[in-house]
């Protein structure tokens, strides 16, 4: 699905952001990106879209870059839509019938909990309401790739949990490869096949990677209590 080699990153010249970052993501796979701020994580998947040009390195992408989805922090709804325009908007765009689009839409809505609220406007919804649609409108498009940059960070935790639990059994059934750039690592070990962990920069570079052993489907609650995820105490040492 996705191999990038030898990547380096900078800006107008300065020393890189990021350097040499080697990474491979498979069909299904759900993999994770994880590091502090100012590592470069957003700067990867911008050149995965080709927003971004890389000062050296490979981006071999096994699919067209039209079959990429990018789910953004800021759920970027145009104030003037509906719930279910906004949704619409990316089938409008590919040259679907207004029609269509609104079908499409509406159906995603549905899945995703919104049943019923197309007809309103994003300030008429909750944070996590219009997270929902723009992971609608995303998901219309069928992307077999979908890169995450931190979507979630902005909701409160239990409206994040709910989010992110159906995210992911929506990208589960639709067999969709996800990349997720976060700072969270509990986050990542909850949601990933593979957890790239990377350093500060300028110059970061991928510290470590580690394959999470915790089978699918998976639920958060009960991933969270999973001895790989947490592992039990060393027992106290008595005293002497």
């Amino acid at each position: 699905m996705l191999r990038i080699r030898d990547l380096t990153l900078g800006y107008g010249g300065r020393e890189p952001v990021l350097a040499d970052l080697d990474l491979d993501l498979g069909e299904r796979q759900f993999a994770s990106l994880v590091g502090p701020s100012g590592s470069g994580k957003t700067s990867v998947l911008r050149a995965i879209t080709g927003l971004q040009r890389p000062d050296s390195g490979l981006i071999d992408l096994g699919i067209p870059r039209e079959e990429i989805g990018f789910l953004f922090q800021d759920d970027a709804l145009l104030p003037w839509r509906t719930a279910r325009e906004n949704a619409a908007l990316g089938l409008r765009i590919r040259g679907a019938s207004k029609a269509e689009a609104l079908e499409g839409a509406e159906a995603w809505l549905a899945r995703l909990g919104l049943a019923g609220l197309g007809g309103r406007y994003p300030r008429q919804l909750s944070g996590g309401q219009r997270k929902r649609v723009a992971i609608a409108q995303v998901l219309a498009l069928r992307p077999r790739l979908l890169l995450m940059d931190e979507p979630f960070a902005a909701l409160d935790a239990i409206v994040r949990a709910r989010a992110t639990q159906d995210l992911l059994d929506l990208v589960q059934r639709e067999g969709i490869s996800v990349l997720l750039v976060t700072h969270d690592l509990e986050e990542a070990i909850a949601v990933s096949d593979v957890v790239h962990v990377l350093s500060g920069g300028p110059r970061a570079r991928i510290l470590a990677s580690r394959a999470v052993p915790i089978a699918r489907p998976r639920e958060l609650l009960a991933v969270r209590g999973h001895p790989v995820f947490a592992p039990p105490a060393a027992p106290a040492l008595a005293r002497p």
